[in-house]
């Protein structure tokens, strides 16, 4: 009894700190809006983050949401204060009534409760989109925590659970796609690992999502050199994130999962390679192909979605095909300068073209699953059916594809398009259900 409430305490304090941290902002964000009311801009400025880089990003921010205020007439009142944690970030949007018309002003705090972000967006009540339920149980604990990496960083992480009460659940980590993801994958309105957080825990499966370090330390250019490869950028973070399962009793320790979305998805196969702790892999929109090889095929579809390709557009794709080439060129120097090779650096572009995931899937025996969106654009279904051709002798893969999902795993109609990942969407209950299924056949 002693153990359990001990276990209680050490649970509210986390809670009591988790909520006094988003309250910060929300009074930091009212701030905001009685300087505004009185057009004290210098008061602003000073609650903008000036460190490093960002003296020049936030720079660019006070010029801005300075002309734009100026532009909207007088300021009458605030409708109302909304919230949302953005990582290890908070971004809050205040919903403000000027003389002639309603606007929307978004505000991201990091974790020094200093400004990052302060601009004017089109009014909506709704600002923040939220998570709808998944079948199963009603209440999910989003408890915060943090990933400790092997060379000392720390990644703002979450563990979503719901009952635990009857016995041990086995664990999903979530891998991210390329770019600075946050832990819940962010892009536009929509969450992808947040929803499937929620869902898997409604059936009994705990989940861990982290920061990726190129979120985190996006700003810090010790950390994110030129010597970052596609290993310290995802396989290694993903594989030191297992070590956090020894510290919930009620996860079981021999049933860690990987669900990776592209790239995330296409190193799976390395991370369980090096990890022989975990049980199975889950591969969305993975790519067989190279990344370097996908690039032009992305850049000239978006430009044929109006069935013609402009000069401007051809220029481009043009430039795009040379850059791979120079990329691929076995003569490439890792002195090159990151400005020529569209901003990442020579050891980074080499580190994924000397990884094949194809002959590292081949070398696994555990199980893996394998899903694509039929209407991804960015891993189209041809990237699914070269999987399944190139492991066709394999007993272990079974594979999923979706008719109306595109790259995000969200349903939609018509020619799939980059501007379809900006309407509000959730993870649709049948992936849930097939994950739920994978790891529960596979868990015994």
């Amino acid at each position: 009894m002693l153990i359990l409430r001990f276990k209680i305490i050490v649970l509210l304090l986390l809670f009591c700190a988790i909520e006094t941290r988003g309250q910060v902002p929300l009074q930091l964000s009212k701030q905001v809006f009685d300087y505004l009311k009185n057009k004290n801009f210098d008061k602003i400025d000073a609650m903008f983050d000036t460190t490093g880089i960002l003296n020049f990003i936030t720079g660019i921010e006070k010029d801005t949401y300075k002309k734009d205020f100026k532009s909207f007439g007088k300021l009458k009142k605030l409708i109302g204060v909304e919230d949302e944690p953005n990582g290890f970030k908070t971004k809050t949007a205040l919903g403000l009534q000027f003389k002639k018309e309603k606007k929307l002003l978004i505000l991201v705090f990091n974790q020094k409760n200093k400004l990052e972000k302060c601009s004017f967006e089109e009014y909506t009540e709704t600002p923040f989109f939220h998570l709808k339920g998944y079948k199963g149980f009603a209440e999910v604990t989003d408890l915060a925590t943090e990933v400790k990496t092997r060379d000392g960083l720390t990644l703002g992480a979450n563990l979503a659970f719901g009952d635990t009460s009857k016995k041990k659940s086995p664990l999903v980590i979530f891998v991210h796609g390329s770019g600075p993801n946050d832990r819940d994958e962010t892009i536009g309105p929509n969450k992808p690992f947040r929803d499937l957080a929620q869902g898997l825990a409604q059936q009994g499966i705990v989940s861990l999502r982290y920061d990726k370090r190129t979120f985190t330390y996006q700003y810090d250019f010790k950390i994110l050199s030129d010597s970052l490869t596609l290993f310290e950028e995802t396989i290694y973070d993903a594989i030191d994130a297992v070590n956090i399962a020894k510290q919930f009793t009620f996860i079981d320790t021999s049933k860690i999962y990987i669900i990776g979305h592209s790239q995330g998805a296409m190193c799976a196969p390395k991370i369980a390679e090096l990890c022989p702790k975990l049980k199975g892999i889950v591969m969305m929109a993975a790519p067989v192909n190279n990344l370097v090889n996908l690039l032009p095929e992305q850049i000239e579809y978006m430009a044929l979605l109006n069935d013609t390709i402009s000069n401007a557009e051809q220029m481009q794709i043009t430039s795009i095909k040379w850059l791979v080439d120079k990329i691929k060129s076995p003569t490439l120097s890792y002195s090159t300068p990151k400005g020529m090779l569209m901003g990442v650096s020579a050891k980074y572009w080499k580190s994924i073209l000397n990884y094949n995931q194809a002959e590292t899937a081949q070398r696994l025996t555990l199980p893996i699953l394998i899903l694509n969106g039929e209407r991804d654009y960015q891993v189209p279904i041809k990237e699914f059916n070269l999987w399944k051709q190139d492991l066709i002798n394999k007993n272990n893969l079974q594979f999923n594809s979706y008719s109306k999902l595109n790259h995000l795993f969200l349903e939609g109609e018509g020619k799939p398009n980059p501007s379809e990942y900006n309407t509000p969407g959730h993870i649709p209950q049948y992936v849930i259900d097939d994950l739920v299924k994978f790891i529960n056949n596979t868990y015994r």
